[in-house]
């Protein structure tokens, strides 16, 4: 899934590590609900405020911790020249601010887990599939669900990784806090099937509002 509206998605700021709106928050929270008596037994989080803080209110609701991901960041797309002189909180930072997140999860999430340089469509799918063999390798053949809080390229890439099927010019999209379920069955080495895309039916009850 993606995360809630951002105060970068609202136009209200340039940052890159923006914190979510007040209807983001909404969002996030209706995201909890839906999933409050799912059978999610992993989370994953990409360490941007955005994701963290959208993950808050599932973690609340399902009881679980996160696991930090830094394989699931945001695109460090050379449209944003910022990126390079990046960031982000660090693990300890991340720790102390969003208790219900595991920092030694099995993964690696280093002081400076982000990217070093600009990455092209090519750099972040090959990223995605370093997460989709990471989770495969650890979870195939096990009867588990995962959730992956993370960015609407990631998104867009992670599930054409999983689908086995070659990177696009513009990847599966995802609106903020929508939900795309896919399902592996057999070995790690099988393509995952879709079940939906981009679901935002838990956000009926929000009031309309325009979000990029």
């Amino acid at each position: 899934m993606r995360h809630g509206e951002s105060q970068a998605n609202a136009g209200l700021t340039d940052e890159l590590d923006s914190h979510l709106t007040e209807y983001g928050q909404q969002q996030a929270i209706a995201t909890g609900k839906r999933f409050a008596s799912s059978d999610i037994s992993r989370i994953f989080v990409s360490p941007f405020r955005r994701t963290l803080e959208t993950a808050a209110p599932i973690c609340l609701s399902t009881g679980l911790k996160a696991s930090l991901e830094p394989g699931i960041c945001e695109y460090f797309s050379a449209r944003h020249a910022e990126y390079l002189t990046f960031r982000g909180l660090t693990p300890s930072e991340i720790s102390a601010a969003f208790p219900f997140i595991e920092t030694n999860p099995g993964t690696a999430c280093t002081d400076q887990w982000w990217p070093h340089a600009h990455e092209d469509p090519d750099a972040i799918y090959a990223r995605a599939v370093r997460v989709r063999d990471a989770l495969l390798n650890r979870f195939a053949g096990t009867d588990i669900s995962i959730l992956i809080v993370s960015h609407a390229e990631t998104v867009g890439r992670l599930t054409e990784a999983f689908l086995r099927i070659p990177a696009a010019n513009y990847p599966p999209w995802s609106d903020n806090c929508a939900v795309t379920l896919l399902r592996v069955e057999g070995d790690a080495s099988s393509a995952a099937k879709l079940i939906y895309q981009n679901d935002t039916s838990h956000l009926s009850s929000l009031p309309a509002h325009a979000t990029r």
